[in-house]
């Protein structure tokens, strides 16, 4: 158990939180015990309040690897009903507290949400839910969403860039984590692809996305004027435009270069 995992991308499980923590242990513990203490003690760090938050938070940390992180979710009955949300919010905080970032969490919530497609709803609030938190947000937890944000959307099972578009973006400005996590989302994307055209692709089906057909409440589907899309469009075509030539990697002091 614990911490070793490699994948094609270097993710690797746990964080070095947990082996911090794992030597503040009591020297007669086993090593099992050592690791369960730690973790439950970098449970109570991140506010794990409850006891099945705090059991998916060691399974998520303390798994061997991902398809083994996700067969323990499964055995526990963590990915049905409400629990599944739970899971959601805890992949993301721990994810979020990395001092770097880790392509586990990106592979186990793809696992998560192609057993279960419910959980991209719980992705989507889980987002906008952080995008409220900018103003209090470290660069570190803004780059790190920034690049789980962009590794999910390149998976396209069903979160695409139109969860972007809660954020306001306009000539007023904005807080330098709202423009780091923009920029590093979309610098990530970028590099992602050698074509060019599957980069404009993610765009148009957030776009696209905004204008599908919307049931009436009586059942029937029509057609409502939604200018969703058109008005997602031009905010991202104004940060694009406008906010990249006073990016924060430019800005003196930022800590933009560190993430």
């Amino acid at each position: 158990r614990g911490n070793q995992f490699h994948d094609d991308d270097g993710a690797t499980t746990g964080t070095s939180n947990a082996a911090n923590a794992t030597n503040s242990t009591s020297k007669s513990q086993s090593p099992s015990e050592k690791e369960e203490h730690a973790l439950l003690v970098l449970a109570s760090k991140y506010r794990m309040n409850t006891d099945l938050r705090r059991s998916i938070f060691c399974i998520i940390m303390g798994s061997m690897d991902c398809e083994d992180a996700f067969e323990k979710l499964v055995r526990g009955g963590m990915l049905k009903g409400k629990a599944e949300r739970d899971v959601i919010r805890v992949l993301i905080e721990c994810c979020s507290q990395e001092k770097s970032y880790n392509p586990y969490y990106a592979h186990l919530a793809n696992r998560i949400c192609e057993y279960q497609p419910s959980c991209n709803f719980t992705l989507r609030l889980t987002y906008w839910d952080a995008f409220k938190q900018f103003d209090s947000m470290k660069d570190r937890k803004a780059a790190n969403l920034a690049k789980l944000l962009a590794h999910l959307v390149c998976n396209g099972r069903g979160l695409n860039l139109n969860v972007l578009k809660v954020i306001e973006i306009d000539n007023d400005g904005m807080s330098e984590k709202a423009i780091i996590f923009l920029m590093v989302l979309f610098t990530t994307l970028l590099e992602t692809f050698d074509d060019p055209l599957q980069v404009t692709g993610l765009f148009e089906a957030a776009f696209a996305s905004s204008k599908k057909k919307r049931k009436r409440s009586m059942g029937d589907e029509e057609d409502l004027p939604d200018d969703d899309g058109d008005g997602l469009k031009e905010s991202l075509l104004l940060f694009l435009l406008q906010y990249t030539k006073a990016s924060p990697k430019n800005v003196k002091k930022s800590q933009f270069r560190t993430n």
